[in-house]
């Protein structure tokens, strides 16, 4: 590792001899990754993205489609899905094109740095969401006057607005310093190797680019977010203990029923924190390590960078893709709305077949009834579709009647039970090396962490 030398401007003749390529294999590590370690990790991710664009999806829509999911809390949330979508769209596939090869970077200086700044961006807004719909609720339960006073959608529709405004600008410097970077050789001769093109922030700016980030967007958020529901839960044990010191069986009954539903709140919001933590803390962890080499003598240290980039890699893609899996759990109404929404897509499709099969039918009586004449019919029914992926084959035909007969979907219950409005979790973390960390030495176990 001592004779590896990188460059990213002022690059001299280009070198596409294969006869370096020992020398980039010893710097960078493996161009193609073991299948054993390649094919797992392809389905994780796959199945990553699977559930959350379909996840997030639905979210949209039970939010645009329900008036009556149309809160300031889930004003927050459809903004949360629109950012894990982008880095899910954006950020995953190529990602899980790189464990099939790692190097050279093909797709060009301005993909390279719309990948890091996109994922930036997107974890952004989606922290400095949870931060704002944790100060709604924070409000609602300890300031209930106070949050009246400011009822209505233009608030959260600012808010939302200001949190991708500093999303968009905080991410420019990712997005400024990603480069496309070459090993050199010989080493200090700045004659590029094509063939070794990696995308990554090797050359750090002047400034410390990811403590800030660190700190802006991480940690004062999670101490932000703790105090919020440190204060919530407080008081909500002060409104448990003052109801039941009351006498009278209705105001009882009433603020019950309000405590229970705040209590589901703070058991989603409580969710929302842990895996919060849980998806990010990885990520920096990352970070640090990179930034400041601690222990890089350690002999297990290579081993332990590969292990926390695999492991921050997966938790940071699977925070898009919590949140609508903690509505449906821990949210009556969500769920009420989502299923309704299904009922709604599948049955008007499953409506529609019948439809076509009850008046096929009809015809075929009406031209034989009476007459010894025999009608022949076009088939009503279209032919099977196959779709091949690299996944698999779906395929999708025509329901039989018996079978595609579904009661029209009903509107949205208003009762819920639980709680008031749904909260989610935050979703998008960014990780430092999908924005910008050199790519690993491999240990002798497993493949390059250069993923």
């Amino acid at each position: 590792m001592g004779n590896c030398s990188y460059v990213s401007d002022g690059l001299g003749d280009p070198i596409t001899v294969d006869i370096f390529e020992s020398h980039i294999v010893d710097c960078i590590g493996p161009k193609y990754l073991d299948l054993e370690f390649a094919i797992p990790m392809t389905l994780t991710y796959v199945t990553i993205f699977i559930t959350g664009v379909f996840g997030n999806v639905m979210t949209c829509l039970v939010v645009i489609r329900n008036p009556t999911m149309q809160t300031a809390t889930n004003y927050y949330l459809f903004s949360l899905a629109i950012s894990d979508l982008t880095l899910l769209l954006l950020g995953l596939p190529n990602e899980l094109s790189q464990f099939w090869r790692q190097y050279p970077w093909t797709l060009g200086l301005a993909l390279c740095k719309l990948r890091a700044y996109v994922s930036e961006m997107s974890s952004y807004v989606s922290v400095l969401t949870i931060v704002a719909f944790s100060m709604e609720r924070y409000l609602a339960i300890c300031h209930p006057l106070h949050l009246h006073a400011m009822s209505g959608l233009k608030r959260p529709l600012r808010f939302i607005l200001a949190a991708w405004l500093v999303g968009i600008i905080c991410a420019i410097p990712f997005g400024v310093y990603m480069k496309i970077n070459y090993l050199d050789y010989p080493p200090g001769s700045r004659n590029p190797l094509l063939e070794s093109a990696v995308c990554a922030m090797l050359f750090l700016p002047d400034f410390p680019i990811y403590q800030l980030s660190c700190a802006i967007f991480f940690l004062v958020p999670m101490i932000v977010i703790l105090v919020l529901y440190t204060a919530m839960g407080l008081q909500i044990r002060k409104t448990t203990r003052s109801t039941l010191g009351q006498n009278v069986d209705g105001v009882v009954h009433g603020e019950v029923r309000q405590i229970q539903s705040r209590r589901g709140v703070i058991r989603m919001l409580s969710a929302v924190v842990i895996t919060f933590f849980l998806c990010w803390a990885p990520f920096h962890a990352q970070r640090v390590l990179y930034v400041y080499g601690v222990a890089e003598n350690w002999k297990f240290y290579d081993k332990m960078k590969e292990q926390i980039f695999v492991t921050s890699g997966i938790l940071y893609y699977f925070s898009a893709t919590v949140n609508p899996i903690l509505y449906n759990v821990m949210s009556a109404k969500y769920r009420t709305a989502f299923k309704e929404l299904l009922c709604c897509c599948f049955g008007r499709a499953n409506q529609s077949n019948r439809t076509i099969t009850l008046n096929t039918y009809s015809l075929r009586q009406c031209n034989s009834s009476g007459s010894t004449q025999l009608t022949q019919l076009g088939s009503s029914k279209h032919p099977s579709s196959v779709r091949c992926t690299i996944h698999g084959t779906k395929k999708s035909s025509q329901m039989n009647s018996e079978k595609s007969g579904l009661p029209p979907s009903k509107g949205l219950d208003s009762a819920e039970n639980g709680t008031n409005e749904p909260l989610l979790n935050s979703g998008s973390t960014v990780e430092e090396n999908r924005n910008g960390r050199p790519p690993l030495q491999p240990s002798d176990s497993t493949a390059s962490s250069n993923l």
